[in-house]
């Protein structure tokens, strides 16, 4: 699998024949994933390879930057996830106000210059170019002159509802961290580097990693959250948290997790953290006792609702 960032006439001699889809991707929900999955088959039965186009940033960025949407997945988790759908190559556009501007029959000629396209899977509503003016019927009237075929794949359902990025974003932005897993197909994830804090957990008996966050990723509503975190290559179980740290007075938003039952620190180790379960609201608590004995509650709940199941090994 490569990962490409551009899209240009850059075919080579013989290349091989292509099925491809095209979207943002944000989140690889279960929708996506049935796209991407048509297209792998589609790539098989061509004896090709499965391409994924996708934009970076997102296109709100450059049309409607007062309202860009937090991601679900940064590039890196986004190239991960298609990688794991089977995808073989990825090209991610660099959405630009002159991308934006394309014609769709630019866009297109863009696709053949780069691939021998045989196959195209796309969403039922799924448009591209200026004005949205590609549409299914658009492309399948180029497709039909230029070699190609096009295929719609109908949108996935959860609650006779169409599962999407923005439902996505919804059901983690209320805490509900179980709704997400259903419309993700696994548990929602981020990944950051464990920094150095202020010790404030390990003063109380329950050390933390404090996990950076790139910006723009999409956190769920504060509180704390039975969680699995991977490090240096094994899940475990951690009690996290999502805020500020009233007790303390805090004034920068956190992410923390108290790995249970660990010795030693993760300091600079990349990590991903795996939400499960929401535990409770950020609350106030009037001195470090009271806050000690809530602690002790989450960890114990988080070690009953964990110490049975299995790790996310799909991520």
């Amino acid at each position: 699998m490569t990962l490409e960032h551009s899209l240009g006439p850059e075919r080579g001699p013989s290349p091989p024949p292509a099925a491809c889809t095209i979207g943002v991707f944000d989140g690889v929900h279960r929708g996506h994933q049935q796209l991407l999955a048509r297209t792998v088959a589609a790539a098989r039965e061509v004896g090709g390879i499965a391409v994924a186009v996708t934009f970076e940033p997102h296109p709100s960025a450059v049309l409607d930057p007062g309202n860009v949407p937090p991601e679900l997945t940064t590039l890196d988790e986004k190239r991960e996830r298609l990688i794991a759908a089977g995808i073989d190559r990825v090209v991610v556009v660099n959405f630009t106000r002159e991308v934006s501007q394309w014609s769709p029959e630019r866009f297109c000629e863009r696709l053949l210059d780069r691939f021998d396209l045989r196959h195209l899977v796309v969403g039922a509503g799924f448009a591209l170019g200026r004005q949205r003016r590609g549409d299914v019927a658009f492309l399948r009237g180029f497709g039909a002159e230029h070699g190609f075929t096009v295929e719609t794949v109908d949108p996935v359902t959860d609650a006779g509802v169409t599962i999407s990025s923005t439902r996505v974003r919804s059901a983690l932005v209320s805490g509900d961290v179980e709704g997400a897993t259903l419309l993700l197909g696994h548990p929602y994830f981020l990944d950051g580097t464990v920094e150095h804090g202020d010790r404030m957990g390990w003063r109380l008996g329950f050390p933390t990693a404090n996990v950076g966050v790139e910006p723009g990723k999409c956190l769920p509503e504060m509180g704390i959250y039975s969680t699995w975190i991977r490090a240096r290559g094994a899940w475990l179980p951690a009690a996290s948290s999502i805020g500020y740290r009233p007790t303390f007075g805090g004034d920068r938003l956190t992410v923390e997790a108290h790995v249970l039952d660990y010795e030693g620190d993760l300091y600079g180790e990349r990590v991903r953290l795996a939400f499960v379960h929401r535990l409770r609201e950020e609350r106030w608590y009037p001195d470090e006792a009271s806050l000690i004995a809530q602690m002790q509650l989450d960890v114990a709940e988080t070690r009953r609702l964990l110490e049975k199941a299995a790790p996310p090994s799909e991520l």
